[in-house]
């Protein structure tokens, strides 16, 4: 295979060091698709074929490849020269929906395979690799795309397994990142329960947390190696530029639902929490009869509810159901089960309509940003949880937070703090605290753009702040943000 790809490459890689223009590349890059057996002489390689999609409308990608006269992959081509833009990465997406194909092709200055993942309103970048020889992604993309092994069924499986590599990766970096950004404290605590199990019969735990505190910890990432993610794809921003017909289809729905009156919820937490409020109720229905209660046509393919025995038979541990130890449910029977994270706007009415029917009140408190209403149903109390003794409030509608008087912020920084960052804090230092004796205080509101602009301003340094914020249930204040569901 590395063979195969050397030659599939290797022009490529030419036409890129000569810069040619795009014509060439073009035809370039559908001669080296017969190196994959694919023919063009069998009309395998369509050439900006003109392909209609009804209502008199047509569509021309630059290269379709297609067998036995059914499409099989869509390719955009950029020159070599060419430095991908949002818009390519769209128009690609358009073709792949348009086609009803879930793979893509993007080929310009690399190449980058693209996914159109089922339930999902955004393509996902699962793979980008560069025009160099020797490349071991390279090998992967020949196994993938030549002919002989070609099957949209194999595609699926490598980009499901892929999405999964991918998340998991980008867990651990989320720990890595949280250990530089405070690592005093994360090396702190590990250090004190070694010391403690090893040195405990010869010293008290006051001894240990007092030498501990002599000693300054730091974590910083090697010079030489890249981050845990930086050669992760990022998911492709929602479609912007394709028709209005694809907009509409796939344009995000942020409502937030309300439960009895409780705290507004995002579309995955308010059916997390339904389900759980109704075996609460319930305490003697066994899995069977859930099962009954929140059918699995009211979500589709994945179900509303599955056991864990099931998520983990089918290999959707994390990524279809909200897997967490305190979002587990039990029913009376003794079956651990979790509820599907996958919603939107074409299911959540027909699961609104079982809540309704089951006597729950269910409201949207934030419908329009022109709303008006009490504080509660634009406001969520929220606080700090590292580095500050700091309260605020976040706003549902634009999602800034307003940083309240009286919030003790860290009167220093953090270990590794950018420069930049460290000089913008002092000028509001300066307009919006007050030195109180070891202490820093805030002397009015402050309202930040985002989460974590605030929490950068109150603890010092880096901070996420949709996790760094709790509301007054101790929920991150991600569960409120409009994004993705």
């Amino acid at each position: 295979m590395q063979e195969k790809w050397n030659q599939f490459v290797y022009y490529l890689c030419e036409d890129k060091k000569s810069n040619v223009d795009e014509p060439k590349y073009h035809n370039r890059i559908e001669a080296q698709l017969e190196l994959l057996g694919w023919m063009k002489f069998k009309n395998e390689i369509c050439h900006k074929l003109n392909v209609p999609i009804g209502n008199g409308r047509h569509i021309q990608p630059d290269i379709l490849v297609q067998k036995d006269g059914k499409n099989q992959f869509v390719i955009e081509v950029k020159c070599p020269g060419h430095t991908q833009i949002a818009k390519d990465c769209d128009q690609l997406v358009s073709y792949m929906r348009q086609l009803k194909l879930k793979a893509g092709i993007y080929i310009g200055e690399h190449i980058e395979i693209f996914y159109d993942q089922p339930d999902s309103e955004n393509a996902i970048s699962i793979l980008k690799i560069p025009l160099e020889l020797d490349n071991k992604r390279g090998t992967k993309f020949v196994e993938l795309f030549s002919k002989d092994r070609f099957s949209k069924e194999s595609i699926v499986q490598f980009c499901e397994a892929r999405i999964k590599e991918m998340q998991h990766e980008e867990s651990l970096n989320k720990i890595k990142e949280h250990l530089i950004g405070d690592a005093q404290k994360q090396i702190t605590d590990g250090m004190k329960m070694f010391l403690l199990e090893k040195y405990g019969n010869t010293f008290t735990e006051n001894d240990i947390v007092g030498m501990l505190a002599s000693l300054k910890f730091s974590a910083t990432p090697l010079d030489n190696q890249q981050t845990i993610n930086d050669h992760i794809p990022i998911p492709i921003v929602p479609q912007k530029q394709v028709s209005k017909t694809i907009n509409s289809k796939h344009k995000h729905d942020s409502t937030l639902y309300s439960i009895n009156g409780s705290k507004p919820l995002n579309k995955r937490r308010f059916v997390h929490q339904l389900v759980k409020l109704y075996v609460e109720q319930h305490p003697k229905t066994s899995f069977a009869k859930l099962e009954e209660v929140f059918p699995a046509t009211l979500q589709g393919s994945y179900g509303v509810i599955r056991s864990i025995d099931y998520i983990r038979k089918k290999g959707y541990e994390g990524s279809r159901y909200l897997m967490k130890d305190d979002e587990l449910l039990r029913s009376s029977d003794g079956i651990v089960f979790a509820v599907c994270s996958q919603w939107g706007k074409a299911n959540i009415t027909k699961y609104i309509d079982l809540a309704k029917k089951l006597g729950y009140t269910i409201t949207t408190p934030v419908e329009t940003p022109t709303q008006k209403g009490s504080i509660e149903n634009k406001t969520i109390e929220c606080f700090l949880t590292r580095n500050a003794n700091a309260k605020g409030y976040f706003n549902l509608i634009d999602q800034s937070l307003t940083v309240l008087k009286g919030s003790q912020i860290n009167p220093g920084y953090l270990a590794k703090v950018n420069p930049k960052t460290k000089e913008k804090r002092e000028v509001q230092i300066a307009e919006f605290a007050k030195r109180k004796g070891d202490l820093l205080v805030v002397t009015k509101d402050v309202v930040f753009k985002t989460p974590s602009g605030a929490s950068q301003f109150c603890v010092g340094g880096s901070s996420n702040g949709w996790r760094d914020w709790r509301d007054i249930n101790n929920n991150e204040l991600d569960i409120y943000r409009n994004k993705k569901e």
